[in-house]
C-alpha cells in the first residue's frame, strides 16, 4: 500500500525547504522592520492598526515557515 497522505504532503513541502528557509529570513527582516516602524510610534491610529495588524501576520509566517523545517528536519533525521 501507498504512503498516507500525511507523508506524501511532507514529502511535496519538504521538497522546497530551500524556498522555505528564505521565507523565513524574510519574514525576519520583516519582522525586525516593523519592530523599527512600531518603535517610532507613529502619532496616527490608523497607522498604528495596520503596523499592528502587519504584525500579526509577519508573525504567524514566521511561525509557520519554522514549523515546516522544523517538521522537514525531523523527518530527515527519522528517515
Amino acid at each position: 500500500m501507498g504512503a498516507t497522505y500525511s507523508d506524501r504532503f511532507w514529502k511535496t513541502i519538504c521538497a522546497y525547504r530551500s524556498a522555505v528557509a528564505l521565507l523565513l529570513g524574510l519574514e525576519a527582516v520583516l519582522l525586525v522592520l516593523l519592530l523599527i516602524a512600531l518603535w517610532l510610534r507613529p502619532e496616527d491610529t490608523e497607522t498604528r492598526t495596520i503596523l499592528v495588524a502587519d504584525f500579526a501576520l509577519v508573525v504567524a509566517g514566521f511561525f509557520a515557515a519554522g514549523y515546516v523545517l522544523y517538521r522537514c528536519r525531523k523527518r530527515r533525521r527519522t528517515a
